[in-house]
């Protein structure tokens, strides 16, 4: 009788998509920080993690977060490369978009190449050709006139390989280049200080504003020494035959001015005493993208500034350098002085918010959704569109640039934004993974190790080109050829390996120039390639 009273416990589990995807996110960070000889697959990891679930336990992408993804990742992208991106792109412009026009030029050369010669249906090839570039417009626009079955096999079987390919050349060139690279960085940011006795009478009584010798040369007097007393150096300071000025700059520039002012001193200034430094964050929003002649510093604090931090670069502070959000100022002066510029560029009541604000991320989304889904008809090639990637690149790099929109802010905490674009990179892999994992076995014959090993050549030889012909023949720096590279075969992971040796902006800038570039060329270099191995064959 008791035993009828008694009820019976169970538990149940139910297995969900988002369960799955983030039990794969979890996995394949962890199989990422796996490293052997420094060389590991990073936040790739996840990738790999996915194909193996896909195939083995034939786990079903979503599309809908696979697309939430990578519009996170390209937008936080934006945004970490949208304040310095237009002012590069204008100064360095030119020889990234022609060093791409060299990676695509050489791609689409090799790859009619070897497909002429191996004789590979065109179809599977421009499929290798677009998951060797993990290309997801080159994969379109082949299937446009190519049997899909065919591309999509291609695009299969090349992708982990070319992945793989990629990653693995990436690591080992920048461990072979490595000193190279420190070197470059060093040479960028290396400061120079030097003492010298002012005895050119031409400058005996000028005020300092009135001398464009240091402006010229890209040197600034941080102390003057005048009868036992340090006196800061500002706009207004004149100087006095007999002054020991403390010079700072590259080592080349200031032993230019040093020559035109006087002899060298082997004597120390130290900045104490009545002079102070201090190292101010720039924060406030009203000073973010003025240059330093148009905020005055010098005239109306009465203080120096020695170098501008970005991004643990250390930079002249030019009179055309434009103050970013996270800067880190160091300046000269009295105790007073500094106070008051610390208010002034770092005023907490105008700073950007050290959070994440949700309307403003919900306000760079819904660009980036509707600049994707802006489809333009060109005659001849049918209709074009940026889609996801291309919509949130833009629209991460015009709320960068301009900080904000109206009253939608597009500068948020470094930190916050990496994790959004860690979080996006994991979501878009898993979902990968998942469709490649499982399309990938599906036709698997004799033919495929062909195919893989075209899927590798295919994605290294190109990179190995543009770098020799970026770096060798058009002097651009190593870490900004990396960026070019993975902007140009739109290979985003790339950016956290380059990410672990030069932190700074310049492989962001590099692969935010060319990608919008890409995006359509490669669109263009598909149908090219198409038309010449119909009229070869």
């Amino acid at each position: 009788m008791q035993e009828e009273n008694l009820v019976e416990f169970q538990i149940f589990f139910q297995s969900t998509e988002l369960l799955v995807t983030f039990g794969i996110t979890l996995l394949g960070l962890l199989f990422g920080r796996l490293q052997i000889k420094g060389v590991g697959f990073a936040s790739s990891g996840t990738l790999v993690v996915a194909m193996m679930g896909g195939y083995f336990f034939q786990f079903q992408p979503i599309p809908i977060l696979q697309d939430l993804g990578i519009v996170l990742f390209l937008l936080c992208v934006g945004l970490e490369a949208g304040p310095g991106f237009f002012r590069a792109f204008k100064k360095h412009g030119r020889s990234f978009v022609s060093n791409v026009l060299a990676l695509l030029a050489f791609a689409g050369f090799f790859t009619v190449l070897l497909l002429w010669i191996s004789g590979v249906d065109s179809g599977i090839g421009l499929g290798l050709f677009a998951g060797s570039f993990t290309s997801s417009p080159a994969l379109i626009s082949a299937m446009q006139f190519n049997p899909e079955r065919d591309v999509i096999f291609g695009y299969g079987v090349a992708y982990p390989f070319g992945l793989l390919g990629v990653i693995v050349f990436i690591n080992v060139a920048m461990k072979f280049l490595r000193p190279r690279m420190d070197r470059e960085l060093a040479g960028q940011s290396q400061i120079y200080t030097s003492v010298h006795r002012l005895e050119n009478e031409e400058m005996d009584g000028k005020l300092l504003k009135n001398l464009d010798l240091f402006h010229d040369n890209r040197v600034v007097i941080t102390g003057i020494l005048r009868d036992g007393t340090l006196m800061a150096a500002s706009g207004k300071s004149n100087l006095v035959s007999g002054d020991l000025l403390r010079l700072e700059g590259s080592e080349e520039d200031v032993m230019t001015v040093g020559e035109q002012v006087g002899p060298s001193v082997d004597q120390e200034i130290a900045l104490d005493g009545e002079l102070s430094t201090s190292s101010i964050v720039v924060e406030n929003l009203s000073v973010i993208n003025r240059s330093l002649k148009e905020l005055g510093i010098r005239l109306r604090f009465n203080a120096s500034i020695a170098k501008i931090v970005r991004s643990e670069i250390e930079m002249f502070p030019s009179q055309d350098l434009k103050l970013e959000y996270g800067d880190v100022v160091h300046a000269v002066g009295s105790p007073y002085q500094l106070e008051q510029l610390k208010m002034f560029l770092g005023n907490e009541a105008h700073a950007v918010i050290p959070r994440v604000d949700i309307a403003s991320m919900a306000g760079t989304l819904f660009l980036a959704f509707f600049i994707g889904g802006i489809i333009i008809p060109i005659p001849g090639m049918g209709p074009f569109s940026l889609g996801l990637a291309g919509g949130a690149l833009v629209s991460g790099l015009l709320f960068g640039h301009f900080g904000r929109i109206g009253n939608l802010i597009g500068r948020f905490p470094p930190n916050a934004t990496a994790v959004l674009k860690d979080l996006g990179l994991a979501l878009f892999f898993v979902q990968v993974g998942f469709d490649t994992g499982q399309s990938f076995i599906n036709n698997l014959g004799p033919e495929v190790l062909m195919y893989a090993a075209f899927a590798v050549l295919l994605a290294v030889v190109p990179m190995a080109a543009s770098l020799a012909f970026g770096h060798l023949i058009m002097k651009i720096s190593i870490s900004e050829c990396f960026g070019v590279i993975c902007g140009g075969m739109t290979f985003t992971p790339g950016l956290d390996v380059i990410r672990q040796v030069d932190s700074s902006e310049k492989p962001v800038v590099a692969y935010s120039a060319v990608y919008p570039v890409s995006l359509i060329l490669v669109i263009a270099l598909v149908q090219g390639m198409h038309l010449v191995l119909a009229a070869l064959r």
